[in-house]
């Protein structure tokens, strides 16, 4: 269900991008070297909760939420999860993620009164750390907390 969802997100996006593709040719391959990014590194967690749940290593998706009973399938999701924020702090600060967004208009938008715009790369490097200080509040919050994990 999450690589769908991680599929149609992407599918939107390249559908988005059409348009300004349509206006500046050469801007192609960005938009395409993003989406197969995020189709490949967006669904890596997802598929290493397929392989748990599949292979019979975690009993259902609800043991993902409970990192303290120490099994490795959900330790190997969690690790996952924190070298995607790593390698997107890597992307965002030091490899010029934020101006690559802003110059490939469409990928991120934020809405307004207005209706939506394109975000610049101030809004980006502001923001993003509070999404991701919100993950990791959920991350620890996870390993704080009995999560009771229902069996079926």
């Amino acid at each position: 269900m999450f690589i769908a969802v991680t599929i149609a997100n992407g599918l939107v996006l390249k559908h988005r991008s059409k348009k300004y593709i349509a206006e500046n040719p050469e801007l192609e391959e960005g938009y395409d070297k993003y989406f197969k990014g995020l189709l490949f590194y967006g669904n890596i967690p997802w598929v290493i909760m397929m392989i748990g749940d599949l292979s019979g290593v975690t009993q259902n998706t609800f043991e993902y939420f409970n990192p303290k009973a120490m099994n490795p399938m959900v330790l190997v999701f969690h690790f996952s999860i924190i070298v995607l924020w790593v390698l997107s702090v890597r992307w965002i600060y030091f490899k010029n993620g934020a101006e690559f967004i802003v110059t490939h208009p469409g990928l991120i938008q934020k809405s307004s009164f207005s209706g939506k715009t394109n975000v610049t790369v101030k809004q980006i490097k502001f923001f993003f750390p509070l999404m991701l200080f919100g993950g990791i509040a959920g991350m620890i919050m996870m390993w704080i907390i009995d999560f009771p994990t229902p069996q079926f």
